[in-house]
């Protein structure tokens, strides 16, 4: 499956991350499996982590402006099966109404300003607007057992990307949530002009002695260092689009 699931030390890293570190930056993480707790009977886990295998479309105007992120998370198997459980019917479903539930409860929580949909997008460093979230919604798969959350970011100000470019970063710097957008067609275009590319740039890996620094932080402390909390912020999922 993904490359992440087979990754120890990236493992080792989010289970010692600091809780509540990851309240104070981006709240909107903790808060996507506190809104599943609104819905499920089981409590929640001491230390959770979430893997999401990301899709990202940008969308352009007639205008050849970047008009729009559309995104699509599917969440890994055990935070499906967290927040599934008791839900479904005999035959596995769930009801439209919990899922349109799901969708408000998760893109409420995501929309804190400090955390702002784990997305930013830039020009020349300079971090726009959003307008209104649209089209969210989550997809059920019961026979997969596969939980997905989509929504559209559509930009107050769309940007013409020229040779210079627009950066549309993806990160979560506590680490709660690890991304993956290395699945061939992760990343597209959709109507843009001729010429126009999306060049997708992974996060750097965390060096070993990194990873032995967070994993020994014991489990019950309360803080992450801040040197640390630092480090973690170069995770970033930046696509570049340019049009020349």
């Amino acid at each position: 499956m993904r490359q992440a699931f087979r990754d120890p030390g990236r493992s080792a890293v989010a289970a010692r991350a600091s809780s509540s570190a990851r309240r104070r930056l981006l709240p909107a993480a903790g808060a996507l499996l506190a809104a599943a707790t609104l819905l499920a009977a089981a409590p929640a886990r001491a230390h959770p982590h979430m893997w999401i295998d990301g899709e990202a479309v940008l969308v352009f105007d007639g205008q050849g402006r970047l008009e729009a992120v559309r995104e699509r998370w599917k969440f890994d198997e055990m935070f499906v099966a967290y927040t599934t459980q008791g839900l479904a019917d005999e035959k596995g479903q769930l009801p439209p109404a919990t899922l349109d539930r799901m969708a408000k409860e998760w893109m409420n929580a995501l929309g804190e300003p400090i955390s702002h949909y784990f997305t930013r997008v830039a020009v020349g460093g300079k971090v726009l607007a959003y307008a209104a979230p649209r089209d969210a919604k989550v997809e059920w798969d019961a026979g997969r057992k596969a939980m997905a959350l989509s929504f559209t970011l559509p930009l107050q100000q769309p940007p013409a990307p020229g040779a210079a470019g627009v950066d549309v970063d993806i990160i979560d710097p506590t680490y709660f949530v690890a991304y993956d957008f290395s699945a061939p067609g992760a990343v597209s275009m959709d109507r843009a002009p001729a010429g126009c590319r999306a060049d997708y740039r992974p996060p750097k890996p965390l060096d070993a002695a990194l990873v032995q620094q967070l994993a020994a932080i014991p489990a019950d402390q309360s803080d992450l260092p801040e040197e640390l909390f630092a480090a973690t912020k170069g995770l970033t999922h930046r696509i570049r689009v340019t049009c020349p």
